[in-house]
């Protein structure tokens, strides 16, 4: 016969765990619910988005109660329709479909861009010395009017090469123009200058030029949804703040973001990549003026109207200023080269 104090005891006890779980999951219901969900375009390869995947696996935007969705998507026409549509909050890394969006009278701004050169190198299967030696051989682009395809059309018209001297193919991103490189498909690309190791070793030759520089990393944004959400978009930026810094300091981290996005544990890769971004990286987040005058010189080989907008009315670096990361009035640009030559060389 058992105890009645026993049973009782051990009912008491099951009473005090049901109430505990039930209180856990009362407590984990509501913190899901209070979380807010934020999606960001990225490219397929999305090393323009590195400090804020790094913050994300970090749980910086987590412990802020903001989920950050990095979706990646292959076209910068694909990425503004998101955009528009609400179906994404954001876009990193599509420069040149802010600038066409604004000619368009679409309300879009960038909020900032941390990395500012152009981020491309040339590689080709046979050495080369100089452009023109491009003349009837097949080049691989993303997209015609994309960013790579812009650039590369400066870095030939600048060489004296008519586009129609050679013939451009849509490829899509980095990856598929290297694997196109390597399969005999085509004779040169601009690939992202992250593969730069990569592509030594494979025996692809690269095609030497200077650093220029060029907003490549805006994050943009509808103006009308950021005023109505502005609170989600400063909690982002705080993590994503966090982030950059943990990036500068700390390689070990950045560089297993790194080896997440890239797809490689290969350290001479990852060194490369790392060394590449930490010596271009715009800590305020703010690029520089040339940066954004270049990009308008580069939309503007393909809608002249670009030429016409003041670099100042694409930005909007209220946020960084509340948050104390931008401080005092925007640096004015240096004298610049002309369009062709200012943009048309390449890392």
């Amino acid at each position: 016969m058992s105890d009645p104090s026993s049973t009782r005891s051990a009912r008491a006890s099951a009473t005090r765990v049901l109430l505990f779980l039930l209180l856990i999951a009362i407590c984990t219901a509501r913190s899901a619910a209070a979380q807010v969900t934020m999606r960001i375009a990225v490219p397929l390869l999305p090393t323009t988005a590195v400090p804020q995947i790094l913050a994300s696996q970090k749980g910086f935007f987590q412990k802020r109660g903001l989920k950050v969705e990095f979706i990646r998507i292959n076209s910068e026409p694909t990425t503004y329709q998101a955009l528009m549509s609400g179906d994404i909050h954001a876009t990193s890394g599509a420069p040149v479909g802010l600038v066409l969006s604004r000619l368009q009278g679409v309300d879009l701004v960038a909020l900032d861009s941390w990395f500012n050169v152009v981020p491309y190198t040339l590689a080709t299967r046979e050495k080369i010395t100089a452009l023109s030696q491009l003349k009837g051989k097949k080049i691989g682009t993303n997209r015609i009017g994309g960013r790579s395809a812009l650039i590369l059309r400066v870095m030939l018209e600048d060489a004296g090469v008519d586009t129609r001297d050679v013939q451009l193919l849509q490829l899509g991103g980095s990856q598929e123009r290297l694997a196109a490189l390597l399969n005999g498909g085509i004779d040169a690309a601009p690939v992202e200058f992250s593969l730069e190791p990569k592509m030594t070793r494979l025996g692809l030759f690269l095609f030497e030029g200077k650093k220029t520089p060029l907003v490549v990393t805006p994050m943009v944004v509808k103006r009308s949804f950021f005023s109505a959400h502005r609170p989600m978009y400063k909690t982002f930026f705080e993590g994503y703040i966090e982030g950059i810094k943990l990036f500068m300091q700390s390689k070990e981290d950045a560089f297993r973001t790194l080896s997440y996005i890239l797809g490689t544990a290969d350290q001479d890769v990852l060194d490369h990549s790392y060394h590449g971004f930490i010596s271009n990286l715009n800590p305020d987040l703010v690029p520089p003026q040339e940066a954004v005058t270049n990009l308008l010189k580069l939309v503007a080989y393909t809608d002249k109207r670009a030429a016409s907008i003041k670099p100042e009315e694409l930005f909007d670096f209220s946020l960084l200023e509340e948050l104390g990361i931008k401080k005092g009035p925007w640096p004015q640009q240096r004298d610049t080269p002309s369009a062709a030559r200012s943009a048309g060389t390449i890392r």
